[in-house]
């Protein structure tokens, strides 16, 4: 099947080159698949869902877990994305929520998505991972006076429906305690809320999941599933695992080349980051960069930025739609020039570290975590841009799921059950082109 991208995002044989990938190494830790094997469950995708989901089965359920992973560990996006502890991990606002599937179903929405950012803060704690743990609340920014008004009804309805701590602050007041800036006109904070070096956070449950038990295995791509008599063979490196239960949790990088009733569902989106050179302190003080926590400017073409340990800052936004390794250093440019507009002070700042991945939007807008019908496999993806909060959880989930005798777990229903298919799937790119210029449109006025 042809990829919805240009072949260089897909290229699993090559490193990230990544800021996160600078700050450790994976070199020689875990092998590639070479000989035939048989287990109880095979988890597809070596990202938070799937390491999540391995060292809960390995670890709660004492359950025979290998774990495929197409690239190196680390090679998808959660080694690559920002590092944002947000919510919540939906593309449609609280009011469309409410209509669609009622208070009720929202609120316990919004209760998983809290459970989602504590479930990653105490993995972080239990196993004592070192991932550069940064801040205890989110930011949200307005670009523009005309936000903040929408800023500080979101705060309400976050503090009134769901008890999540908020805050408002002026334009004035954020400037004390976040930052000044030509974007910057008055903010809302939330808890839970948090930043951290995603790659670390990865590589330390993997760490557990192989202490636990969980057979882990890199650059070892799954090219094919087979089921004969309710058991599966899964064929990697040309070799073959019989398992019992497949799990899928390859999220933004699945291809729509292994289960038909999995293919196109997802509408891979590219997410870009920049890192800068580290600042000194008197170019902090120019911008009164205050703080460590994460901030998200909330324009409909939303970017999204922190201020790193080491003083490098990091700038996220929204990538290109060819997805070539030329096309990605065009969108770093263009990102450079707009995160200069906004910090007009660091003009002169060079960028160090810039690289892109996939982020996994869906016709629902919301996670889909579940079953197949008929079959012993399990899925979740599509947390729309917030894994670091959702997948963790989504993945011990997805054990719980598999170890349940019911097969039906106790979340909310937007969490549940498959998305629609695409219509037209190969117009995929083009319904975002539609959307992004419709976006940028709207961001002018």
């Amino acid at each position: 099947m042809a990829n919805l991208y240009h072949n260089d995002i897909y290229k699993f044989e090559k490193p990230i080159n990544s800021y996160w990938e600078s700050t450790i190494s994976t070199h020689g830790k875990y092998e590639t698949f070479q000989k035939d094997l048989s287990t109880n469950v095979v988890v597809i995708g070596g990202g938070y869902t799937g390491m999540s989901c391995a060292l809960s089965l390995a670890k709660q359920y004492n359950e025979e877990v290998v774990l495929l992973e197409a690239g190196h560990i680390g090679w998808g996006s959660s080694g690559r994305n920002a590092g944002f502890c947000c919510i919540p991990p939906a593309k449609m606002s609280v009011k469309k929520m409410f209509k669609k599937f009622g208070k009720k179903e929202t609120k316990k929405f919004f209760q998983n998505t809290i459970e989602g950012s504590k479930f990653t803060k105490n993995l972080i704690s239990e196993y004592n991972i070192d991932c550069d743990l940064t801040g205890d609340r989110n930011f949200e920014v307005a670009p523009h006076p005309s936000y903040f008004e929408s800023i500080k009804d979101e705060a309400e309805t976050y503090k009134k429906e769901f008890g999540i701590e908020t805050q408002v602050y002026s334009k004035e007041e954020f400037n004390e305690i976040g930052h000044g800036g030509n974007e910057q006109f008055g903010a809302m904070s939330y808890q839970p809320g948090f930043a951290i070096n995603p790659l670390k956070f990865l590589l330390g449950m993997a760490n557990e999941a192989k202490k636990s038990g969980v057979k882990i295995f890199q650059k070892s791509k799954v090219t094919k599933i087979e089921k004969n008599n309710g058991k599966y063979k899964i064929i990697s490196n040309g070799h073959t695992i019989k398992a019992n239960k497949v799990v899928m949790a390859t999220n933004g990088f699945y291809k729509d080349d292994i289960f038909p009733q999995l293919n196109n569902m997802i509408l891979p989106v590219i997410s870009n980051i920049i890192i800068t050179r580290p600042l000194t302190k008197d170019e902090i003080k120019s911008h009164n960069f205050i703080t460590n926590n994460p901030v998200l400017n909330i324009r409909n073409l939303l970017f999204y930025y922190r201020l790193l340990k080491d003083n490098r800052f990091l700038f996220g936004a929204r990538g290109d739609l060819i997805g070539s390794e030329k096309s990605s250093l065009e969108k770093s440019k263009s990102m450079e020039k707009q995160m200069k507009n906004v910090f007009p002070n660091w003009s002169n700042v060079n960028i160090d570290f810039h690289w892109r991945g996939l982020v996994a939007v869906t016709a629902k807008f919301t996670p889909s975590i579940g079953k197949l019908d008929d079959d012993e496999i399990y899925y979740s993806f599509g947390y729309q841009a917030n894994g670091v909060n959702t997948a963790p959880w989504s993945g011990n989930q997805l054990a719980r799921l598999i170890m349940s005798n019911s097969k039906e777990l106790d979340i909310s229903n937007l969490y549940k059950g498959l998305p629609n298919k695409f219509p037209f799937p190969k117009l995929r790119l083009f319904y975002l082109r539609l959307a992004l210029a419709y976006y940028k449109f709207m961001d002018k006025y």
